[in-house]
């Protein structure tokens, strides 16, 4: 069961360091994808208001030319509509650069041209509206032309500034983003490293800890569980039985004459054969069993749902496997063995295992090799 939580905790943390590296890059690629647009689309959005207003002053000298020439309803009405717009992409012009992040001591110049320039405009629109309540021929076109050759080099050398000034603003803000945007992968490589590597030293820990308690449960020589963790789960499913009712079988076997091996034949050809019938013990059980060493020669099956037939049938298979076991130096081996069921709820391990082990002593008594079964 610990070993199946163990494989669960590495398949989590593996999926969970997985989604950390997509979650990771994809709010990488969008950051960088928003970043890059809104500031290329704030530049361009000021650099074309500056670039139409440039445009509206250069249809200026063009149409006070015209008018000079020809001075028609219809060449007034076009000049004031040109310098209403000329007005109006000024005002946007400067609206764009107070709203913007731009430092203002850096456009100091260019908005103050820009000020004197509607003041222009409105003594130009003046000068069109007192005409037009007139006669055409009280237009002043000296002043109206002086008027616009003004307004045309304040304008022109404020615009010209400010585009230069907004590309230069725009490479350094996208060389900006770009340090940044390395700072923000950087700082994220390290983050995703740094959680990686407590995954790994949580999933080391949880090893370590596995390894622990695998060590503290099971009998080092045979591998088999040892006497705390049958005592753990003989609770357990003396448990389960006060909950669901059901059965549990117990066997105790003890090798016969094992001490007479080791002073024979010397402990490594002992252990040789402990090894060779903890291996045939697990052979023998159920999956659903638990095969344990207690100690010494002493062994122990606990059998979950096993009635008295199927505890006795056990046993005695493991006890024909044992003298059929092929063992160093040709040694012969055979085992007594105890065996009892309980059902009753009331009943506790304790109570279980001194009853099977009176049964172990009569088998042991009555001449070994062989078992007895209440």
């Amino acid at each position: 069961m610990m070993l199946t939580l163990g494989k669960q905790l590495r398949k989590w943390l593996a999926a969970i360091f997985v989604l950390l590296l997509l979650v990771s890059g994809l709010a990488t690629a969008y950051y960088l994808k928003e970043a890059q647009r809104h500031v290329g689309a704030d530049y361009t959005s000021m650099v074309t208001d500056v670039v139409r207003a440039q445009a509206s002053v250069l249809d200026l000298r063009l149409t006070l030319d015209t008018l000079r020439e020809e001075q028609e309803v219809h060449h007034f009405q076009q000049l004031q509509a040109l310098l209403k717009r000329i007005d109006r992409r000024a005002r946007t012009v400067r609206h764009s650069l107070s709203q913007s992040d731009l430092q203002g001591a850096d456009y100091t110049d260019q908005f103050e041209e820009i000020i004197q320039a509607e003041d222009l405009l409105s003594e130009m629109l003046q000068l069109l509206k007192r005409a037009e309540s007139h006669e055409p021929e009280v237009l002043d076109m000296t002043r109206l032309s002086r008027l616009g050759m003004a307004l045309e080099q304040n304008l022109a050398w404020a615009y010209s500034e400010l585009n230069e000034k907004l590309h230069l603003a725009s490479a350094a803000q996208r060389q900006l983003m770009q340090w940044l945007s390395a700072a923000v992968i950087g700082l994220l490589l390290l983050v995703t490293l740094v959680v990686g590597g407590l995954m790994m030293a949580l999933r080391r820990i949880h090893q370590q800890n596995e390894a622990l308690l695998h060590q503290s449960q099971t009998d080092t020589l045979t591998g088999l569980y040892n006497r705390r963790r049958m005592y753990e789960v003989a609770e357990q499913e003396l448990a389960r039985i006060r909950r669901n009712g059901g059965s549990l079988g117990l066997v105790l076997i003890d090798l016969d004459h094992f001490k007479r091996i080791n002073d024979t034949h010397g402990h490594p050809i002992g252990d040789a054969v402990l090894k060779a019938f903890a291996a045939m013990l697990v052979k023998e059980s159920r999956g659903i069993d638990l095969a344990v060493r207690m100690g010494g020669e002493e062994f122990a099956i606990i059998m979950p749902n096993s009635d008295s037939s199927s505890t006795y049938a056990l046993a005695e298979r493991i006890r024909k496997a044992t003298m059929a076991l092929k063992l160093p130096n040709n040694l012969k081996l055979t085992a007594s063995f105890g065996a009892s069921v309980t059902q009753k709820p009331t009943d506790t391990f304790e109570q279980l295992f001194s009853h099977t082990d009176k049964l172990l002593y009569q088998a042991k008594t009555l001449g070994r090799n062989r078992t007895e079964m209440s």
